[in-house]
């Protein structure tokens, strides 16, 4: 009961209340502030918004691993750096891309070592550790950004990691894996603190610091649930995970290879923006579009977890379907 208690209860209430003070006081110390006025292409809010989401999310899942001993901690610990970069650039706004990515990979190799938090098997073949573990350094920071890619719009980030943790949630119950279901719920009500805040309203954000976060441990929990749990295919995170995993891939592809940009210049014509701007025309309708589509990928994928070739096919599909929509809403320009 204890045990309950602290992965929902207590979790939810401490996330809830950080979110509450920081809204409260955020106009008092002026950092972590989302002006509404600067040039930044993905901006679409109309006022100065606090952007210390992450904040109330990351002290409220240490509440919530503290019930599982060693493994707990060291999931959290693992997952601080990723924290603590996008913190300080919600602060200062002035650190390179590639030094998160490498504050990110600390936090990676941090995991491996603790937790042996490395992906050997991918489905169709299994790596020699060489390959293994800069595998999954690329596969962790690179999760870890897709978060913050997609948090554009109010829950849209959030909402889609609570259904990406449903699925995760689910499989490790069905699957007998208490860590995980209790880590999976642990942040589900965490982000739940969060998201009443968030949406529709935005009244704070996640920034970078929570996005970062959230994609750590997002990342660390499709590794070890395949680790952990032989039965369940490698490609079932994959699918679960598709939509913000495909949104990096076609992003480096449209800004280096179709516009000849860096792949770290942020633009206007990501995915959930072309369906805040052609379609939904509204910053929380956006989410719940974006909520349905990973929705049924997700419920897609759920009876196949341990069947290969039928998850590489959802993959696909979900790909085929999101270039669909999205070349019908786009014209490029070079």
């Amino acid at each position: 009961m204890n045990h309950i208690l602290l992965q929902t209860t207590l979790p939810f209430f401490a996330s809830f209340l950080i979110q509450f003070i920081v809204i409260r006081n955020f106009h008092i110390r002026s950092f972590c502030i989302d002006q509404a006025d600067t040039d930044k292409p993905q901006r679409f809010h109309d006022v100065p918004t606090p952007r210390a989401g992450g904040l109330g999310i990351v002290v409220a899942l240490i509440v919530g691993l503290s019930v599982f001993g060693k493994e707990g901690e060291y999931l959290a610990l693992s997952a601080l750096p990723a924290f603590i970069i996008g913190f300080y650039e919600d602060m200062t706004s002035n650190i390179s891309p590639g030094v998160r990515l490498l504050i990110i990979m600390v936090g990676a190799v941090m995991a491996m070592v603790l937790m042996d938090s490395i992906v050997y098997d991918i489905g169709l073949m299994r790596m020699p550790l060489w390959m293994a573990i800069p595998f999954t350094l690329i596969a962790v920071t690179g999760l870890s950004n897709a978060i913050n890619i997609i948090d554009g719009f109010n829950g849209l980030a959030s909402g889609v990691s609570v259904i990406i943790l449903l699925s995760f949630a689910m499989a490790s119950y069905l699957y007998g894996d208490q860590l995980l279901l209790g880590v999976s719920t642990a942040l589900i009500v965490a982000i739940g603190g969060f998201f009443v805040w968030n949406f529709p309203r935005g009244r704070i954000f996640l920034g970078d610091g929570g996005a970062y976060f959230i994609g750590f441990i997002l990342a660390e929990i499709s590794i070890l649930l395949v680790n952990r749990n032989p039965g369940i295919s490698p490609w079932f995170p994959l699918v679960i995970l598709a939509y913000p995993i495909f949104e990096v891939f076609f992003s480096i592809y449209r800004k280096k290879f179709k516009r000849g940009l860096s792949a770290f210049e942020p633009d206007r014509v990501h995915f959930h923006m072309l369906i805040h701007r052609r379609i939904a025309r509204s910053n929380p309708k956006t989410s719940v579009y974006i909520w349905v589509l990973v929705a049924v990928f997700n419920i897609m994928a759920f009876p196949f977890l341990s069947n290969t070739p039928v998850l590489i096919f959802i993959f696909f599909l979900f790909s085929a379907s999101y270039l669909y929509f999205y070349r019908r809403i786009v014209r490029f320009k070079r």
